[in-house]
């Protein structure tokens, strides 16, 4: 990305463009995947090969080429969907079309992606939408046509993967379980329950035990199994590397906020990528590693250092 934006005179914008392209690309093969079981099984012969076996995940999601079906790819894709928002609210509305693949992928993959989206969607339209009578009706516009999608994907997927649909389904009715019932059904149960682990004594709570306790780990055979990110790091390095840790991270944020364009810093998109670091943390091991962490970086790295135009041709060695 770093080549096409140097060598090739791209702006921020261009490169980002690749990315949605990408996306565009990655649909295509769910598709393809969807369509045909055959070939989807052979496809995740060497992509899944770890999780295949678990019937309960290959019966609902797992489309696409990736490495991580279940968490680092929904999450990422919701990244990508907030550059598409604001591309489309700040260069060329073309870039909302590019939308409706994003949430297609994360939809097929894991539900925490769209949590990540909408957060960091609402933050972004809030500020348009309170910047002009124009921008409330922009954001009118584009929350309606999402939702409209959203309606159309789901009905799609009722037709020709009724699986995958029931358990999209089932989350958001978990959702609205937790909301307005105050119920604890599904993910949530297990997320605010047995996933919720501490370490016992002072010297653990500040240094832990510099282990994972993450499912499937040989090394928390003394504990037991948690996916949150925050438990993970808080096993592994207690309260002193998680301060370390997670200040390394805000700094990083706020200092590429500084230094980006008036346009980008009114955007609200770095506090939509803190959201979104939150949020994927709780479900998974964001901060230490992973294409969510790695990717906001760079987006942020992107939105801060744009070339001027005497940089943008790198001379040969």
């Amino acid at each position: 990305m770093e080549v096409l934006r140097k060598y090739f005179q791209m702006s921020a914008e261009q490169v980002l463009g690749w990315l949605l392209w990408l996306v565009v690309i990655q649909c295509f093969f769910a598709l393809i995947m969807l369509v045909s079981s055959g070939l989807r099984a052979a496809i995740l012969a060497r992509t899944a090969a770890g999780i295949i076996e678990n019937q309960f995940v290959y019966g609902e999601r797992l489309y696409g080429i990736s490495s991580d079906y279940t968490f680092f790819t929904p999450i990422y894709h919701s990244i990508i969907g907030l550059m598409a928002i604001y591309l489309g609210i700040n260069v060329n509305k073309k870039y909302y079309w590019f939308l409706p693949f994003c949430v297609f992928i994360i939809v097929l993959n894991g539900r925490t992606g769209l949590v990540t989206l909408v957060f960091g969607f609402a933050l972004m339209l809030a500020k348009r939408m309170a910047a002009s009578f124009q921008g409330f009706v922009q954001g009118s516009v584009l929350v309606a046509t999402s939702i409209g999608f959203v309606m159309l994907g789901l009905s799609f997927l009722q037709a020709i993967q009724p699986d995958t649909y029931t358990w999209i389904v089932s989350g958001f009715e978990d959702t609205l379980a937790l909301v307005f019932e105050g119920n604890k059904q599904g993910n949530y149960e297990q997320l605010t329950d047995s996933f919720l682990l501490f370490p016992t004594g002072l010297w653990s709570w500040l240094f832990g035990y510099g282990v994972r306790v993450y499912g499937g780990n040989t090394s928390n055979i003394w504990f037991g199994t948690s996916d949150i990110g925050y438990i993970n790091d808080l096993f592994m390095g207690g309260l002193v590397y998680m301060g370390i840790l997670y200040s390394t991270i805000i700094a990083h944020l706020i200092t590429c906020h500084q230094k980006a364009e008036v346009k980008v810093r009114g955007s609200m998109l770095f506090l939509a990528f803190f959201v979104v670091l939150i949020i994927a943390n709780y479900k998974g091991e964001v901060a230490r590693s992973g294409v969510v962490l790695t990717s906001i970086i760079f987006m942020c790295y992107l939105f801060s250092t744009e070339p001027q135009n005497e940089e943008r041709t790198w001379k040969a060695a």
